[in-house]
């Protein structure tokens, strides 16, 4: 029970929906109750990647963040695993930044130049 002048969080049931588009585009959605504003800064703010990004179940650690959150800019993430002596590297360009609205990247881990464009829109 609620003390006096508080309220219990509300529990959302959260939907992840998947679609694929075509044989390279795969468009996954998914409802957040919360700000606009707060989703956006989560997807946005190293210090907020880093508690989100990799689930602490997975054993992954969050080497380093590096992030230009900017039409054009880019970012780059550096994830360790204990069964891996290779970090793993994830990185790609912001295509779109609409603040509290929308953020399309890329995501060119392979470094073969040609990205897979995400994007999320809060």
């Amino acid at each position: 029970m609620a003390a006096k002048g508080r309220s219990e969080p509300a529990v959302a049931k959260s939907r992840t929906m998947v679609q694929r588009k075509s044989v390279r585009e795969l468009v996954v959605s998914r409802t957040f109750t919360g700000p606009a504003r707060m989703v956006f800064e989560a997807w946005t703010e190293p210090e907020l990647l880093k508690l989100w990004w990799a689930p602490k179940s997975f054993g992954i650690t969050f080497i380093s963040c590096q992030t230009d959150v900017r039409t054009g800019g880019t970012y780059r993430f550096v994830f360790g695993h204990p069964s891996s002596e290779q970090p793993m590297e994830f990185f790609g360009r912001y295509l779109e930044v609409t603040p509290y609205s929308r953020l399309v990247w890329t995501n060119d881990e392979g470094g073969a130049g040609q990205g897979r464009r995400a994007s999320v829109s809060p």
